[in-house]
């Protein structure tokens, strides 16, 4: 899992980056159920205008599996190319997952349209650290039009500045997803238009 640590003394499970090519969003009819897949974790099958990206510092083509070593640091980077609401994970090699954003420290979640953000931001007074267990990290955002609603997916636990994900396997982690963004209809709960969310995932390696 990787470790990110405030300049202080804070330390805490964080998360890691890598990149590859922006997922397809494919068409299908609108009442299609998001799907779940092995890599790519969550995918919507509605075809949209909304897109995000994510890729890591060591590749800014997003287009590689860079690979970083236990004790460097790394920092994460997210685009849309609308104002959009912007939620980041990262999947461990175990399965288990960090919630990036939104955190307690950083600014807003909302990112405008052409905007990038990095995560450390400069003057940011914590850092991204490269830790275990060693293998293929996933880092996935999803942008959505509409803010979501987290509370059945994380929560911050004793002040925490960063929420503890919840689903312990990344299947769980992808399933929570698919309700977060299609949940059951309630008076206070709606579901979010397809074409109105998308989801992007990158890969790196913490090596030897």
């Amino acid at each position: 899992m990787t470790a990110f640590s405030k300049t202080a003394s804070l330390k805490k499970p964080a998360l890691l980056l890598a990149v590859s090519a922006a997922l397809l969003g494919l068409a299908a009819p609108a009442f299609a159920a998001p799907k779940i897949s092995a890599q790519s974790i969550i995918v919507n099958p509605v075809a949209t205008t909304l897109s995000a990206r994510v890729w890591v510092n060591r590749d800014p083509s997003g287009a590689q599996n860079p690979s970083y070593r236990v004790g460097e640091r790394i920092t994460l980077y997210t685009s849309v190319n609308e104002n959009a609401y912007v939620y980041l994970f990262n999947v461990n090699p175990d399965g288990s997952s960090d919630q990036i954003l939104p955190n307690r420290i950083s600014s807003s979640n909302y990112v405008r349209a052409g905007q990038t953000r990095a995560f450390p931001a400069s003057g940011d007074q914590f850092t991204f650290d490269v830790a275990g267990p060693y293998g293929l990290n996933r880092v996935l955002v999803i942008a959505s039009r509409r803010a979501l609603n987290l509370n059945e997916l994380s929560s911050y636990q004793n002040g925490g500045n960063f929420a503890v994900v919840k689903p312990k396997t990344s299947q769980g982690l992808a399933q929570a997803l698919s309700i977060v963004v299609d949940p059951v209809p309630s008076p206070v709960t709606q579901p979010v238009a397809q074409t109105d969310w998308i989801s992007d995932t990158a890969y790196y390696t913490v090596g030897y």
